[in-house]
């Protein structure tokens, strides 16, 4: 039936693509034309799969029947190639696909099975698991052509967060990881020993995790709020503050300053905050700080995180924010105070009340990725539940406003660190890793897209 059918379409395709009226009106003449190429091509209407959560929270998979529209496909004429620039989705099946084509000529299609070219049609369902060569002839025979059509499907699934893990290294196996900085593809593991003294572990952002370790000659140097400013690192030390070229030779930048805390890096590098006893202050080169208002109540002081990034309206004005606790016990609500930079003081967003707040983790550290605060920490108690350490993360999508627990299949912490409650240190370099390290091991996490 097929190969009639096959016999009519190439009929109608020579009647209608020349023809021409004998000068006498005595009959009509049918004559080909010397063209042949493809002019479009679009896949009909396709499912696909989505991950999605059943009513008890599991994960799930789901197929949703996507428009063929939102998939727009490139005819190169010269390279004789039809491909999708925008990937279908992971998983999608390509192998029973409807397809519409415009052309002038006759199309045929490489029929493997068949060993040969076989008459193209659009009601077909083609098998696109691999690229498909496909021939069109013109209607008077002496030109035909050659197109190959891929339909791209993502290999991997984009929203994935994948991770790699490293076992210990004997040169941090001992320490107390503290604070953890990339400068230019370098990592700089700030730790603490059990007597309190203060070492630096350089290594390569890249590859396997090779420390190597220096002490920190400073006394009473406080690593957990090193701040990156300026190409150089800083710290404060009995109210001093110092800085370093290299995260191990220190030097007094500013001395009597009584300051007692580093806060944030913000307006795209250009002003560092800070808070002493009374003010919170702010310093453009480094040396010399002003202050700017009076310490707020609730500020938070210790162990805290910030961001700095351009808005999305207006990527002139940076957002800062700053997660942390007002009570250097670190047994408090978890604060977060933002400010923008046409702005001087900084707001607090009420969290104590809120059925969405950042719960206080153990060691709570913060990270600013794919444009969402990702908080992650040991045990932590929320209401009358316990969270386990590294249970998941606790994800902001509103600039820290609001905190939920992340349970996307795609965005969870490596398996292996679930339930450990060693001390840890995180940070997200240049490249779109996350990174934790603990004295027993160090992990490195990226979403698929953002490495394509």
């Amino acid at each position: 039936m097929k190969k009639s059918i096959a016999i009519y379409f190439a009929f109608f395709s020579l009647l209608f693509t020349g023809v021409s009226c004998s000068s006498d009106d005595d009959g009509i003449t049918v004559t080909g034309t010397p063209y042949a190429f493809i002019s479009s091509f679009a896949i009909d209407n396709i499912l696909s799969p989505f991950h999605d959560v059943t009513v008890e929270g599991k994960d799930t998979i789901v197929q949703k029947l996507v428009s063929g529209d939102e998939f727009k496909f490139v005819v190169d004429q010269k390279a004789k190639e039809i491909y999708n620039i925008d990937s279908l989705t992971y998983g999608t099946r390509v192998d029973k696909v409807a397809t519409f084509l415009s052309y002038t000529g006759v199309p045929q299609y490489y029929d493997v099975e068949a060993g040969d070219y076989v008459y193209y049609y659009s009601v077909d369902s083609l098998d696109f698991t691999s690229p498909l060569s496909v021939r069109v002839k013109s209607t008077d025979g002496t030109y035909e052509s050659y197109y190959t059509i891929k339909i791209n499907v993502h290999q991997v699934d984009p929203d994935l967060l994948v991770w790699e893990s490293f076992p210990a290294d004997e040169a941090v196996a001992a320490l107390t990881p503290r604070r953890l900085v990339e400068r230019d593809g370098v990592l700089y593991l700030f730790c603490t020993d059990g007597s309190g003294a203060a070492f630096v572990a350089v290594s390569p952002a890249q590859g396997t995790p090779s420390w190597v370790l220096s002490p920190i000659d400073v006394a009473a140097a406080d690593v957990s709020q090193v701040q990156l400013f300026g190409g150089a690192f800083y710290m404060v030390a009995d109210g001093a503050l110092y800085s370093s070229a290299d995260g191990a030779a220190w030097s007094v930048a500013a001395d009597g300053t009584g300051l007692v805390a580093l806060l944030a890096v913000c307006d795209n590098g250009t002003k560092m905050w800070a808070a002493d006893g009374e003010n919170i202050l702010v310093t453009t080169d480094g040396v010399s700080f002003s202050a700017v208002e009076p310490l707020p109540a609730g500020f938070p002081l210790y162990g805290c995180s910030s961001a700095s990034y351009p808005l999305v309206t207006n990527d002139k004005i940076f957002r800062s924010v700053i997660v942390g606790y007002a009570d250097e016990a670190m047994s408090g609500d978890v604060k977060v105070w933002s400010k923008l930079s046409t702005e001087n003081n900084w707001c607090a967003y009420e969290q104590a009340n809120s059925e969405y707040r950042c719960p206080p983790m153990a060691g709570l550290q913060v990270m600013r990725y794919d444009n969402a605060f990702f908080a992650l920490g040991g045990a932590a108690a929320v209401g009358d539940k316990t969270i386990a350490p590294f249970a998941s993360f606790y994800v902001s999508k509103d600039n820290g406003i609001a905190w939920r627990l992340c349970k996307d299949y795609a965005l969870q912490l490596p398996a292996s660190l679930k339930g450990n409650a060693a001390p840890f240190a995180s940070a997200v370099t240049a490249d779109n890793y996350m990174w934790i390290i603990t004295p027993d091991a160090a992990w490195r996490g990226r979403i698929n897209r953002l490495g394509f």
